[in-house]
């Protein structure tokens, strides 16, 4: 009887113990996912603002170059000498 019982308790604090380095592992598994959560979103935020501001200069370069081009317009025409 004592072989049995010595082996019931080694075969409970086996399992305990797999139990505990199981749950480690789970815990460690969230703590890992939940810090690729907040990499993304931070990474997320960045991008939106890039993209804001290069939305923003592209609008800025397109207006330059259309006043750019009236301006080379209007010197053809002054400078010219085209009538109608």
């Amino acid at each position: 009887m004592t072989n049995a019982t010595y082996d019931a308790s080694s075969i409970t604090a086996e399992k305990s113990k797999q139990e505990e380095i199981k749950d480690s592992c789970i815990s460690k598994l969230i703590d890992l996912s939940e810090k690729q959560n907040e990499l993304i979103f931070a990474t997320r935020e960045r991008l939106f603002k890039l993209e804001r501001t290069q939305n923003r200069d592209a609008r800025i370069l397109c207006a330059m170059s259309i006043a750019l081009g009236v301006v080379c317009l209007l010197m053809c025409l002054q400078f010219g000498g085209f009538t109608w």
